[in-house]
């Protein structure tokens, strides 16, 4: 998102350009456009997560958070940042839905140490 962030100041400093250093892009309309095209690009990021013990116990769960839900699963549902092979957990054993309400409908890899 930084990156994100200096992108649409650079953009912002090049639109209040003078009209010949406007010229160099072709065209102002060329330059108003482009926002549109580098924004949603940056609009969403995700992030890989995981849990010991869940959804199998024993084992890891690693799944990928889109970035507004990050906070709440980390505060709320005990995942943490990272793989599950950063947690010692290498062997993939396949992949399984999650068991409680609110995260049924996400998937999870889940891992073994092995």
């Amino acid at each position: 998102t930084h990156m994100c962030m200096r992108m649409h100041m650079s953009l912002s400093l090049a639109a209040t350009l003078s009209t010949s250093a406007a010229l160099l892009l072709e065209s102002r309309r060329s330059l108003l456009a482009l926002p549109v095209l580098v924004t949603p690009l940056c609009a969403r990021s995700d992030e890989v997560l995981h849990i010991l013990d869940y959804p199998k116990q024993g084992s890891c769960g690693e799944a990928l958070i889109p970035d507004a839900g990050i906070p709440f699963v980390k505060a709320f549902g005990g995942l943490e940042s990272g793989s599950c092979a950063s947690a010692g957990y290498s062997v993939k054993e396949g992949e399984e839905k999650g068991t409680g309400e609110r995260d049924k409908d996400r998937t999870y890899t889940v891992y073994g140490k092995g």
